[in-house]
């Protein structure tokens, strides 16, 4: 399984345009950077440290351009998709700043919403804090900071695009 961008690279090189887009039909979240810097001293996975803004662009190795797939887990029951710190979500970040439960995926007619589930350091979408419990319509590109990290928001169709590029 892929984690990181340069792996999806090396199997869009491998298997071609078409095989490519057969097998990630879904959006993606890509982390692009650090969007804060961390209040306190703790890194414990037990609980969310508060986040401030960060002043350099100080990229951290470990999630710097890891890609991580807006699906249901395996087994999970329908409904949103989850995100936060803890194993249980379907997207689960072990990282500190995010909070065991930060956030949910939902998509209807107009298309992908972003939902922050009351978290330490909020979801933010652009510049802009989200309020907890009120969706907000994501497309293609958007930029979402949750912790001290940034993310890039991929639709399959933008992700398969992305990734092209990077080819040259």
């Amino acid at each position: 399984m892929a984690d990181y961008l340069k792996d999806y690279q090396a199997e869009l090189r491998k298997v071609g345009d078409v095989v490519f887009k057969s097998r990630h039909r879904s959006p993606f979240l890509i982390v692009i950077g650090r969007a804060a810097e961390l209040v306190g001293e703790s890194n414990s996975l037990d609980r969310t440290m508060v986040a401030a803004p960060s002043p350099e662009g100080i990229h951290a190795v470990a999630l710097l351009h890891r890609v991580f797939p807006v699906t249901k887990a395996a087994n999970a029951p329908r409904g949103p998709i989850r995100l936060g710190r803890s194993g249980e979500n379907d997207i689960p970040i072990p990282e500190y700043s995010i909070s065991k439960r930060q956030c949910y995926f939902d998509f209807d007619a107009e298309g992908v919403k972003i939902i922050d589930c009351g978290s330490t350091n909020g979801t933010f979408v652009g510049a802009a804090q989200i309020a907890p419990a009120e969706p907000v319509l994501i497309k293609d590109g958007t930029r979402i900071a949750l912790g001290r990290f940034a993310f890039e928001f991929r639709t399959a169709v933008g992700f398969h695009a992305h990734v092209k590029s990077l080819l040259g």
